[in-house]
């Protein structure tokens, strides 16, 4: 092998082994950058003075006044409403709640169904079937904990349903006197179907 041909090879060593170092460092920075944002929408929604700010506001979603009020009140982050925060221990999942489940929300988190309450009765989340977000989901069993924090408080509720639905379907999507934890997303080559996983509180 002349020396040209080694040259050539140890340079393009070297180029890759400068690319791949770039390419991780981007993503350690960015893993960085996203545990220290959930970090901060911890620390910002655990002050109780904001807490009982918000909770003295309807928090149901049937009076735009208070609606506006509470939005006002509530993170912004990269031009999205934050409301919190939801854990997944089971699938290795936490990340952050965004107010819509409009397709430029979702691409970045979690969404919240605009009709669905903030904290109290049908909670309901989406998010989509990814690597990044919840592909894992349907490895989720009854009795599995999710951990829902929002600006009102936290919540603990354990996996109870978990069931393919029509995207049609909305019924699991109603709101409740119980305490629900509603989270769909779609079912990888069923375009018609999403699964909808439901978990209760318990005291």
């Amino acid at each position: 092998m002349n020396k040209v041909i080694k040259k050539a090879i140890t340079v393009s060593i070297i180029v890759i082994i400068v690319i791949i170092a770039i390419i991780s460092t981007f993503f350690i920075v960015k893993s960085i950058s996203d545990k220290n944002i959930i970090k901060h929408v911890y620390e910002a929604y655990s002050n109780k003075d904001i807490q009982n700010s918000l909770s003295s506001l309807n928090t149901m979603r049937n009076e735009i006044d208070d609606t506006n009020a509470i939005q006002d009140k509530l993170l912004l982050i990269d031009g999205e409403t934050v409301l919190g925060v939801i854990k997944i221990d089971k699938i290795g999942f936490e990340g952050l709640i965004y107010e819509s489940t409009s397709l430029e929300t979702l691409a970045k988190g979690v969404g919240h169904f605009s009709h669905s309450p903030y904290f109290n009765g049908n909670v309901c989340l989406a998010a989509h079937n990814t690597n990044k977000f919840w592909a894992k989901l349907h490895t989720l069993q009854t009795g599995d904990k999710i951990t829902y924090t929002s600006f009102l408080g936290t919540k603990n509720y354990y996996v109870v349903n978990i069931t393919k639905i029509d995207e049609t379907d909305w019924s699991l999507l109603q709101n409740s006197d119980e305490n629900i934890l509603t989270l769909i997303t779609c079912v990888k080559s069923e375009k018609e179907k999403r699964l909808c996983v439901q978990a209760v509180e318990l005291d």
